[in-house]
């Protein structure tokens, strides 16, 4: 990953996390953000997320993709760039399965 991808990704990441939790809709807060993935022309982000507690993935996924455009809209007011790429929200299921796999050890 080139360098400004990787500076991009770490940032949005950050952000979207801090957004998140100072979000008004409960759902949003119970969201963790686990990785961020740019696409090459860093037009495209998947946003990746896993939830506290447990068993809220579609919940929380809907009210994410409810909430794009507000998160878009925070991205652009606290950050200095001059484009925010597409958000994508997908639950992250490589944690969840690491996690079983490290239980069963």
């Amino acid at each position: 990953m080139s360098r400004k991808r990787e500076r991009l990704s770490n940032l949005l990441k950050e952000e979207i996390a801090q957004i998140l939790k100072q979000a008004q809709d409960q759902r949003l807060t119970m969201a963790v953000i686990t990785r961020l993935e740019l696409s090459q022309d860093l037009r495209y982000a998947k946003v990746y997320f896993t939830t506290i507690p447990e068993g809220a993935e579609k919940e929380v996924e809907k009210a994410l993709e409810s909430a794009k455009g507000y998160i878009k809209t925070q991205l652009i007011k606290n950050l200095d760039i001059r484009f925010v790429p597409e958000l994508t929200f997908k639950f992250d299921r490589e944690l969840k399965e690491f996690e079983k796999l490290w239980e069963k050890l």
